[in-house]
């Protein structure tokens, strides 16, 4: 093989990871939201998750490929905040105010970071160490929550989470919850992982967040849910 193809294979891959699809997912549903999707949310405010979420996806997924320690910690904050959103114990309009405010702290602590030789936060060696290889796989656990609460808590009550919560039976809402399973796991494997066989993880993870975006698109505009 042509050594110049490798490296730009190699560049290429790079790039096409599980915590690159995340981020681009956040993106997209964010601007889903904001533009075709946003007269759901004029009509009820309850869909303001909807901005909230994709806020934390956006987090997680640049604090992944920033690999700071204070922005991976500001990723878990923001993770977890699925939690009390999936189980309507907060308002969609305050958890996105909250998922906004991790996410400015986020780039604000990067930008900070990029320009020291030593990072903000220097805990002893062992402990860094432990931090570098645990931190982001207790955001993608965060993440988690979000499948494993709507399926398990919300699936067989949706009245009870009503006062901040929608009922949400979509195709298109279970499928990405579904598929959201799989993917956090995708990104923990990439850390440890290179490949499964002959197939590379991240490769496999970043085709996996694609089908994610793909999917809801295709049932929304083909059954209109």
């Amino acid at each position: 093989m042509d050594p110049r193809l490798t490296m730009v294979n190699s560049k290429a891959n790079r790039f096409l990871t599980t915590r690159a699809g995340i981020l681009i997912q956040g993106v997209l549903w964010l601007i889903f939201w904001i533009a075709p999707a946003f007269h759901l949310f004029e009509g009820d405010s309850r869909w303001a998750h909807n901005f909230a979420l994709p806020l934390v996806f956006i987090t997680v997924g640049s604090a992944s490929n920033f690999k700071k320690i204070s922005c991976e910690l500001t990723a878990i904050i923001a993770s977890f905040l699925t939690i009390p959103v999936f189980l309507g114990y907060i308002s969609g309009i305050s958890s996105t105010y909250i998922a906004a405010i991790l996410l400015i702290l986020n780039l604000l602590l990067y930008l900070v970071e990029r320009g020291r030789k030593v990072e903000l936060l220097v805990p002893a060696p062992r402990l860094r160490a432990w931090l570098k290889i645990h931190l982001l796989t207790f955001a993608y656990l965060g993440l988690a929550h979000m499948p494993l609460i709507f399926f398990l808590v919300r699936w067989n009550n949706p009245s009870v989470f009503s006062t901040y919560l929608p009922v949400e039976y979509e195709i298109s809402t279970s499928s990405f919850n579904l598929m959201l399973l799989p993917l956090t796991v995708f990104g923990i494997m990439e850390r440890y992982v290179k490949k499964v066989g002959k197939l590379q993880v991240s490769l496999i993870g970043f085709t996996w967040s694609m089908v994610m975006i793909l999917v809801p698109l295709i049932s929304i505009f083909f059954l209109g849910q």
